[in-house]
C-alpha cells in the first residue's frame, strides 16, 4: 500500500487544509463557537493556528512552550518547558548528558525565560481560560514531540475545574512513531500526514521560512491588541 504524504507549500496552506479536515470533526462541528479555542505554539505554529482558527470561525491564542536545547549540540532538543515552568525532559537525552558530563540547567532555565517572554509579548501577560473550552493545540509538525508534549503536561496540571471538556492536538505533519504517544496524550488527534520516514519537519514544506515576532503579533491582532515589538 503506497504512503501519502502531503508537502505543503507553506504554513498557510497547511492551515487552510488542516481547517477544513476540522470542520468535518464531530466535535467541533457538535461545539458552539465559543466554546472552541485554538491554541498555538510560537512561532511557526501561529501561523498554522491562525489561519485554522479565521476559518472555524474560533477564538485563537498563544500557549508558551518552548524547547530545551542540547548543552552540546544546539540542533538536538532534550526536552521542552511550557507555563508555570513546566518541563519535560527526554529520559535518553537525561542520560546522555549525564554521560557527557553536562548540565542542562542553563539551558532549562534559557527555555524559561523564553516562555515568559512569550507570555509577555504575544499574550500582554494575559493568562488563558480553559476550563470547559474544546481546546485545539496547533504547532507546524511534530518531530520529537517535545514542545507539545509541555503544553499538554500543563493543561493537565490544571485543577479538575479549570481544564478543557476536549483536548484535541490538531497539525499537518507528525512522525509516524509520535502519532501514537499523541494520540495516548490527547482526547483527540488530528494529523493531515504521518510519513514513516522523518527527519524534520520543514522537509514538509516548500516554504519553511522562519517565523519572527512581526509575523506572529500580525497574526494575533485578529483577536487582540497586542504591544508591537520594539
Amino acid at each position: 500500500m503506497l504512503e501519502h504524504v502531503y508537502i505543503f507549500s507553506d504554513r498557510v496552506e497547511a492551515g487552510r487544509k488542516l481547517a477544513v479536515r476540522l470542520q468535518h470533526d464531530p466535535v467541533i462541528k457538535a461545539a458552539a463557537v465559543d466554546q472552541i479555542l485554538l491554541l498555538s505554539i510560537p512561532y511557526g505554529g501561529v501561523v498554522v493556528g491562525a489561519t485554522a482558527a479565521e476559518i472555524l470561525g474560533c477564538r485563537h491564542d498563544i500557549i508558551a512552550a518552548k524547547k530545551i536545547k542540547c548543552p552540546w549540540c544546539e540542533e538536538v532538543i532534550i526536552g521542552a518547558v511550557a507555563e508555570r515552568e513546566v518541563v519535560t525532559i527526554s529520559k535518553p537525552m537525561m542520560h546522555d548528558c549525564l554521560h557527557h558530563g553536562k548540565s542542562t540547567g542553563s539551558a532549562i532555565e534559557q527555555a524559561k525565560a523564553g516562555v515568559e517572554d512569550y507570555i509577555s509579548k504575544f499574550r500582554a501577560g494575559r493568562s488563558l481560560d480553559l476550563a470547559s473550552k474544546v481546546v485545539i493545540l496547533v504547532d507546524d509538525g511534530i518531530a520529537s514531540g517535545e514542545t507539545i508534549k509541555a503544553a499538554i503536561k500543563w493543561i493537565n496540571s490544571k485543577a479538575k475545574i479549570d481544564r478543557p471538556q476536549k483536548l484535541i492536538v490538531a497539525v499537518p505533519i507528525c512522525s509516524h512513531h509520535i502519532a501514537t504517544e499523541m494520540r495516548q496524550l490527547s482526547d483527540q488527534f488530528v494529523c493531515l500526514s504521518m510519513p514513516s520516514d522523518f527527519w524534520t519537519v520543514g522537509e514538509f514544506y516548500w516554504d519553511f521560512s522562519q517565523v519572527n515576532d512581526e509575523i506572529v503579533h500580525n497574526h494575533l491582532t485578529r483577536w487582540y491588541a497586542v504591544p508591537a515589538t520594539s
